[in-house]
Formats: structure tokens, C-alpha cells, sequence
């Protein structure tokens, strides 16, 4: 899915690398914590520890992240959410002792980078570098195909009110042909395999 959004990913995902020596995970589009798009690049061992023992609701920074409506930065040192499972001191066995979260808001929707180092913290120069990487991979996001349109926000919108083709297109000065290429468009990006669900799912998600 990455490739959709950034043509010339794996040069922004290198850049990346080379300001994060320690690894980094980079989330596009996120919704209650989890994001559209991900590229997790923290060294494996750490990444399968994480995913069998840690989970969402035990991480620090990840409970911080979700915390955050706006833009916002904190090296890891700084966030003052309790470690109650001493996640930071068992990162730091996997090379993970210095790191740095951003979050930023592009519209509806945010995306999160956590950038780590073995060896120092990251200075303010380097968290402004950083910031723009973000900024940049969020902006390439929210132009992509994977992010629906006003238009179709709200035709998903008339369905979940219940009315019929004929209905939501009248309602919005459209033809009900008009209507099903713009909730067909919607489906699509939404990965469902029908109108119903795809409403289901904006509705989760918070889009309409």
C-alpha cells in the first residue's frame, strides 16, 4: 500500500534510516492509535517482543501518541505517561535507549513517526529534521487515492442515513448514477467488498 502513497518510498523510508540509526516506526492516517499505513523498521526481535507481549495499551509512547490531537514532539525521556511494564528499560535491551515521537495533523486525519538511537538523545536540530520528514510523508498521504474525497464522504454519508440511490442523489443535486461511481470510488479505497460495509467502516473510522 506504501508504493500507492509514495512512488519513491524507499528513498524517503532511507533518508529515514540514516536519521535514525536505532530504527523507527512511521504511521499514516491514524485512528484510535492504528494507522492506515505502516512501516515499522525497529529491529525484529523488538518488533515481535512488542507484538506478542507489549500490545497498544501498555506502551507509553504509544498512549502518548494517541493522546495527542495536534501537532506535537517528545523525546521519550520527556513523556510523562507511567511505564507501569517497564516497556522504555526493555527497549533499550534491543538498542532502543534514545528516541523521539512526532505527531502532526493534516486535515482529518494524523500520522506519527518514532525515530530511535542507540547511543544519544536526538538534539533539536535533528527533531526539526525530523518534524519535516513527517510533515512531507503526511501531506504525500492525505493528496493519495487511499484518502477519501468531500464527495464522497458525503455520499457515504446519505447511505448511512438510509436513503436510496435515487434519494442521496437528489439530495445532493446529483444523478443516482453519479451517486453509485462515487460510493464505488469510496469502497474501493476502503478495501470492502460492499457499500454496507464501507459505510460501517467510515463510521468507525470517524469520517462521517
Amino acid at each position: 500500500m506504501l508504493e500507492t502513497v509514495l512512488p519513491d518510498h524507499e528513498r524517503y523510508l532511507g533518508e529515514l534510516e540514516e536519521l535514525a540509526p536505532g530504527g523507527f516506526f512511521l504511521g499514516l492516517g491514524l485512528h484510535l492509535g492504528k494507522p492506515q499505513v505502516m512501516v515499522n523498521r525497529f529491529p525484529e526481535p523488538w518488533v515481535r517482543h512488542w507484538e506478542q507481549d507489549v500490545f497498544l495499551g501498555r506502551d507509553p509512547i504509544a498512549l502518548w501518541v494517541i493522546s495527542q490531537a495536534n501537532d506535537a514532539v517528545a523525546r521519550w525521556s520527556e513523556i510523562s505517561v507511567p511505564d507501569n511494564f517497564g516497556i522504555l528499560e526493555k527497549a533499550c535491551e534491543h538498542g532502543l535507549c534514545y528516541g523521539a515521537t512526532l505527531v502532526t495533523r493534516i486535515g482529518r486525519r494524523r500520522s506519527c513517526l518514532s525515530a530511535a538511537r542507540p547511543d544519544r538523545e536526538f538534539t533539536d536540530a535533528e527533531l526539526s529534521e525530523l518534524g519535516g520528514r513527517l510533515n512531507l510523508l503526511a501531506h504525500l498521504f492525505a493528496k493519495s487515492d487511499l484518502v477519501l474525497t468531500e464527495k464522497e464522504i458525503e455520499a457515504l454519508r446519505q447511505m448511512k442515513h438510509g436513503l436510496t440511490h435515487t434519494e442521496a442523489g437528489e439530495s445532493l443535486g446529483i444523478s443516482a448514477s453519479a451517486l453509485k461511481l462515487r460510493l464505488s470510488s469510496a469502497q474501493k479505497k476502503l478495501g470492502c467488498r460492499n457499500i454496507v460495509s464501507a459505510v460501517a467502516r467510515a463510521v468507525e473510522e470517524d469520517l462521517i
